[in-house]
């Protein structure tokens, strides 16, 4: 047809080469950047506008322009931007239309009553524009592009232009002469072009910035709901780990004529109450008291199992050991079987209620605080090892010590008193000074307050476990306050134990 209409060879394969050329180039350009194109993004849009709008048919008309101007003496520049603007408007209106209508889904459905509105109203407002004036007031109807995309979506964008582009194909072809008073044909179909492709983009940003804008917030409000999932889940298994825990320790210490009892367990994380800090406290025969404290380094069921199955081996060999250095010694052997220990500390003491001896032996673990009724507390730093589950001990040490009526045994785990970037002593000379100052207080209250003064709410970064127990026993006709009520209490005459193994005695308070 080109060859029929006049143009050279040499022109003619110009614009073969360009017709051919241009949409590959533009179709590798999107198809690298956008893989599947989807014009209700963003970054597609662009990509779209760069690849087949600017880059795709400028190469054509550069490409089919060359020849035509060298060889049949055309003007270059005239044939380029007829050529190139020809071809972009071409792309926008028929290559975005092919685009949108699977991938780009409608916010509002063309096919409702607001959607035949929308195409009727687009057609009679461009037709009223063309017959009603020479200076056609098209960029009313081309801002209804725009509206369309923000309204509807990318694919009432391409319909909109589509019918406007129509329109004024129509007008034309029944004889309309001029489109702009003052410029000729050509140059007002330049202008009338660059109006509709620039509108019909802008048209396809609006659309894909509202899609983009209404996709975010669909993500945040599921975000939102999985993150309410995930709490939900979080406190379902907060619940079932704080039972857990609460079935492995004593659901309240064990309550004794002569000794008042109590106990306070705090864990390091609110995520995972489940640790390995324990105590236990077992009545043994002969008005003795058996207990224990300590810790299985870790967190989680692990260590939490690990801890299970000691404290429950301590409260087997209590009524088969006579004394803590025995006990300890076998717990050790018993340790070493244990799968998910690294190594454990932990302390036992038996205290005789009858003679106020106190016999104890500690596998690494913080030494205890005793505390006289009148008096600074001291450290039970004698009759210690190291830790469980380590070389194995042939026998560990214990000693002993007597004491006054009304004296507090303060035993607990390290979470008490360590805290990062703080030497431990300052943390035990905290406790040392904070228990003296309320040794006159119920057990209970002073747990309590321990455990606030030593800052556990707030600066806690592990397990914390406190057991205290007071001495008592001219305990009668009064209420010993440890949960559980009053206890009338016959007291008998002293004896004398002397217990197996000692390596240390003395006296507190008297």
């Amino acid at each position: 047809m080109d060859l029929m209409a006049g143009y050279s060879a040499g022109a003619t394969a110009g614009f073969v080469a360009g017709n051919v050329l241009g949409p590959i180039v533009g179709a590798l350009i999107v198809t690298r950047f956008c893989q599947p194109v989807d014009l209700a993004r963003l970054r597609h849009v662009w990509w779209f506008f760069v690849g087949s709008v600017l880059a795709g048919p400028g190469v054509a008309a550069a490409i089919g322009s060359a020849p035509i101007h060298f060889l049949d003496t055309f003007d270059f520049s005239s044939q380029f931007w007829q050529w190139w603007i020809g071809d972009a408007l071409g792309v926008v209106l028929v290559g975005s239309a092919i685009l949108v209508w699977d991938s780009s889904p409608d916010r509002r459905r063309l096919g409702s009553l607001s959607g035949a509105s929308l195409i009727a109203g687009t057609i009679l407002l461009t037709t009223g524009a063309l017959v009603v004036t020479d200076l056609p007031l098209l960029f009313l109807v081309l801002v209804g592009v725009i509206v369309a995309g923000a309204v509807f979506g990318s694919r009432a964008v391409a319909v909109t232009a589509l019918l406007v582009a129509a329109t004024i194909a129509l007008d034309l072809a029944f004889g309309r002469k001029r489109l702009v008073p003052g410029l000729t044909p050509a140059e007002a179909l330049i202008v009338i072009k660059l109006q509709l492709g620039v509108f019909t983009m802008a048209g396809l940003v609006v659309a894909a910035e509202a899609n983009e804008l209404e996709l975010a917030s669909h993500e945040a409000a599921e975000a939102m709901a999985r993150a309410n999932d995930a709490e939900s889940d979080r406190r379902l298994e907060h619940q079932i780990a704080l039972t857990l825990q609460q079935s492995l320790l004593p659901h309240h210490p064990a309550h004794h004529p002569r000794a008042s009892i109590a106990a306070r367990y705090e864990a390091g994380s609110e995520e995972m109450i489940i640790g390995g800090d324990w105590y236990d406290v077992i009545e043994l025969a002969d008005d003795r008291i058996g207990f224990t404290i300590g810790d299985v380094v870790g967190h989680g069921l692990e260590a939490a199992t690990a801890m299970s199955k000691l404290r429950t081996a301590i409260s087997v060999l209590a009524n088969h050991f006579q004394s803590p250095s025995q006990l300890l010694t076998n717990l050790d052997r018993y340790a070493q079987g244990i799968n998910h220990i690294d190594f454990a500390t932990a302390s036992y003491s038996i205290l005789d209620t009858e003679t106020g001896l106190l016999t104890f032996a500690s596998a690494g673990h913080p030494p205890m605080l005793l505390v006289p009724p009148s008096g600074r507390g001291v450290w039970l730093e004698e009759g210690r090892s190291p830790p469980l589950h380590g070389e194995p001990v042939t026998v560990r040490p214990e000693a002993s010590v007597c004491l006054e009526p009304g004296t507090l045994i303060v035993a607990y785990t390290d979470g008490l008193v360590e805290r990062r970037n703080e030497d431990i002593r300052a943390g035990l000379a905290r406790l040392q000074r904070a228990a003296t100052d309320i040794r006159s207080e119920s057990v209970v209250e002073i747990c309590d307050v321990l455990l606030a003064k030593m800052g556990v709410a707030t600066a806690r970064e592990d397990d914390v476990v406190i057991l205290v127990i007071r001495y008592e026993p001219a305990n009668d006709n009064t209420s010993n306050d440890n949960a559980g009520g009053s206890t009338t209490v016959t007291p008998r005459a002293p004896r004398v134990v002397a217990p197996t193994g000692s390596t240390g005695s003395g006296r507190v308070g008297g």
